[in-house]
């Protein structure tokens, strides 16, 4: 596969856990967009699950060999044994289950993020970060089915669109420079731990400029207060919103979460109904517009 078409059903799942040595038995899907997500009851385990292509597998080696580099102030680890398992359609990882218990803040987000800033580049081999590029593959996915989720004018639309921000970004200069980001840090990717609040999703994490994971409490869309929003950059301790080319990192963010639900549409209603919320409120520039997460 070179396109990931489709996220892996529960066959994948099952010889997935088969071949890393856990059980499937009960296991409960708890979000569906990026990754099929499920919880296996029997060992208190998450399991990921991406389709088996070059990029996933890439992102997923990736994520594993970063969280285990890590501190467990930073990162939760995966489980202990080789991963990730690919087979049978699928790339899997293996992560311990931590039961909801408090609430992380945007303030909990950002000293998450200050701390993981200041860590050297890694020891191994890391990709750099290439903007739009899963949305630009979810166009192209889209192109080619019978039944596209986009009419030919809003692909049309996002086409262009995307190529301005990419070349704007390829223009910039990043006030914070470049080093390990995250690239999805928001308060549903950390968890409570032993060690504290940690991040977790990893799939995306790349060498990029820093300010790229200053600006998912920003977006207007997700209607975070003003004061959640200062809370976060000065818990931070750099004020994003003072440099005048913040809003291309915003626009880049708000394009690429499009990409998830290109995908989904033709079999989601659910999540046909909100890229088409989506897309409405980018083309006609209306930032009062609420964004909900569909999974």
């Amino acid at each position: 596969m070179s396109i990931d078409a489709g996220l892996p059903e529960a066959d994948a799942l099952a010889a997935a856990c088969a071949a890393f040595g856990v059980s499937a038995e009960g296991a409960q899907l708890l979000h569906h967009r990026s990754n099929a997500v499920y919880l296996l009851p029997a060992g208190a385990v998450i399991a990921r699950l991406a389709p088996d292509t070059e990029l996933r597998r890439a992102r997923a080696h990736v994520g594993i060999a970063v969280t285990r580099w890590l501190s467990d102030s930073i990162a939760l680890r995966p489980l202990a044994g080789p991963q990730p398992v690919a087979g049978n359609g699928a790339v899997a990882t293996f992560w311990p289950y931590r039961a909801p218990q408090e609430t992380a803040t945007l303030s909990d987000v950002a000293i998450l993020l200050r701390r993981l800033h200041e860590q050297p580049i890694p020891p191994f081999p890391l990709p750099r970060y290439r903007p739009l590029h899963r949305l630009r593959e979810a166009l192209a996915l889209d192109a080619a089915r019978r039944h596209p989720a986009l009419d030919r004018d809003d692909h049309t639309w996002l086409t262009d669109r995307a190529e301005e921000l990419i070349a704007t970004y390829a223009a910039t200069r990043f006030p914070l420079g470049y080093g390990l980001v995250h690239a999805d840090a928001h308060t549903e990717n950390v968890v409570s731990t032993e060690h504290g609040f940690v991040l977790i999703d990893w799939d995306g994490c790349c060498i990029g400029p820093r300010e790229l994971d200053l600006i998912s409490a920003l977006p207007d869309h997700f209607h975070a207060p003003e004061g959640d929003r200062r809370q976060f950059l000065d818990a931070y301790g750099y004020d994003l919103l003072a440099w005048p080319r913040w809003p291309l990192l915003r626009d880049v963010a708000e394009m690429h979460s499009l990409g998830a639900y290109i995908r989904l549409a033709p079999d989601k209603p659910r999540a046909a109904e909100q890229l088409a919320v989506r897309l409405a409120s980018l083309r006609t520039g209306d930032r009062r517009i609420r964004w909900s997460a569909i999974s």
